[in-house]
C-alpha cells in the first residue's frame, strides 16, 4: 500500500550530548498503513475498523456493546431466551395450518362455491386462500373425430375413424388427462404433452362405424374435474330415391333403383324435375311415414295428384309416390311431411 512506512527521527542521546538522531515507527504498522492509494488519503486501516466497529455497536447501551455483555445479559436471562427459543421451534409451517371445520359454507366466495366442506383431512390454510382468491374455471372442450367428423351415410356401407382432434382453452387448472370413449369403452388416453389448442388423439385402434354411433371425449384437469365433449355423430340411413320416369311405367324395386339416389334421413325435401311427357317419382323409407302436403312450383297443393304405393329395395319397405305424366322444365316440386 503507498505510504507505508512512515517514520520518524528522534534524538538518543543523553541530556547534555550532542543530539544523536534515529528513525523509527512513532506507531503501530496497522495505525501507520493508509486504508487506501488514493490521492489525499488520510483514514488508516485503523480508523476503517474502528468504523465497522461502531456500525456493529451502533446505539447499543454501553453496558450491551460487546458480545461478551449481551451473552451475560442473556445467560441471566435465560428463562426468557429459553421461551423465545421454544416458541421459534414451535412455530407451524403456514401449509400446517388446517381449516377442518364441516360447517358448509353459506355463501360462494371466490372459487369457494356455497354449500363447501372441506375434505376429511382438511385443507390447508394456504390452499384456502388460493382458493377464494382464485375463482375455479373449467376448460372448454371440443372434439371431432378424424377423418370424417361423422355424418349421414348409406346403409351398409361404414366409416372408419383413427384419431380425434380434442381442442382445449384451458381454464385455471391444467389438464392432466384426455381419454375417448365409445360409451363405455375406452379408445385411447392422453397424459402428457396436452396443451391449449388442438391435441390429436390416436385411438389405439382404428374404430369401424356401420351404425349411429357418437364418440365422447372426457378430459380432467389437475382439480379432478372432469369436462365431457363429443364429436360430431354418425348415422345410416336408407336413401331418397326421385326422378323423371317413363308415362307406362309403375313403381318397381329396378325402377326406383335406375332413378337418382339422394342420402340423406329424414325431411321435408324439394326436388327440381324435368319431364318430357313422364311422371314424377320420389320414394323413400315407408318408416318415415306418409307425407302431408305435395306442392308444386306455384305452391299449389297437389297432394291428391300422386299415387302412392308400397316397394320393397334393398329388402326395405318404401313408399314411392307417382303422378300423371307431363312435360316441365326445371319445375320444383316440395315434399313435406
Amino acid at each position: 500500500m503507498a505510504n507505508e512506512r512512515v517514520t520518524m527521527a528522534r534524538n538518543t542521546a543523553p541530556k547534555g550530548e550532542a543530539p544523536k538522531w534515529e528513525r523509527y515507527f512513532p506507531k503501530t504498522v496497522v495505525d501507520a498503513i493508509l486504508a487506501s492509494d488514493r490521492e489525499g488519503e488520510d483514514k488508516t486501516v485503523m480508523d476503517l475498523v474502528n468504523e465497522r466497529i461502531q456500525a456493529v455497536v451502533g446505539s447499543a447501551p454501553e453496558n450491551l456493546d460487546t458480545l461478551q455483555e449481551i451473552a451475560a445479559y442473556i445467560e441471566s436471562h435465560k428463562e426468557v431466551s429459553d421461551a423465545l427459543q421454544a416458541a421459534v421451534g414451535n412455530k407451524a409451517n403456514k401449509d400446517e395450518v388446517v381449516y377442518k371445520n364441516k360447517t358448509a359454507s353459506t355463501v360462494a366466495v371466490g372459487g369457494i362455491p356455497k354449500g363447501y366442506v372441506p375434505p376429511t383431512s382438511g385443507i390447508s390454510a394456504a390452499e384456502l386462500l388460493d382458493k377464494m382468491l382464485h375463482a375455479y374455471v373449467a376448460p372448454t372442450v371440443s372434439a371431432s373425430a378424424k377423418p370424417v367428423n361423422g355424418g349421414v351415410f348409406e346403409i351398409g356401407k361404414s366409416q372408419s375413424v383413427t384419431a380425434v382432434d380434442v381442442n382445449i382453452t384451458m381454464g385455471s387448472a391444467g389438464v392432466k388427462k384426455v381419454e375417448v370413449f365409445d360409451v363405455d369403452t375406452s379408445l385411447g388416453v392422453l397424459t402428457s404433452g396436452i396443451k391449449a389448442g388442438v391435441n390429436t388423439l390416436t385411438l389405439t385402434k382404428a374404430l369401424t362405424v356401420t351404425a349411429a354411433k357418437q364418440l365422447t371425449v372426457k378430459v380432467t384437469d389437475n382439480e379432478d374435474k372432469v369436462v365431457t365433449a363429443k364429436t360430431g355423430s354418425f348415422s345410416f340411413v336408407s336413401p331418397y330415391y326421385w326422378g323423371a320416369v317413363a308415362a307406362g311405367v309403375t313403381a318397381t324395386e329396378s325402377v326406383i333403383k335406375a332413378a337418382t339416389k339422394v342420402v340423406q334421413g329424414k325431411g321435408n325435401k324439394s326436388f327440381v324435375y324435368n319431364c318430357n311427357n313422364q311422371r314424377m317419382l320420389i320414394a323413400y323409407p315407408k318408416s318415415y311415414g306418409a307425407v302431408a302436403k305435395i306442392l308444386d312450383a306455384n305452391s299449389f297443393d297437389v297432394t291428391g295428384t300422386f299415387v302412392q304405393t308400397t316397394v320393397q329395395v334393398d329388402g326395405v319397405d318404401y313408399y314411392a309416390y307417382l303422378n300423371d305424366p307431363s312435360t316441365v322444365a326445371a319445375f320444383k316440386m316440395s315434399f313435406n311431411y
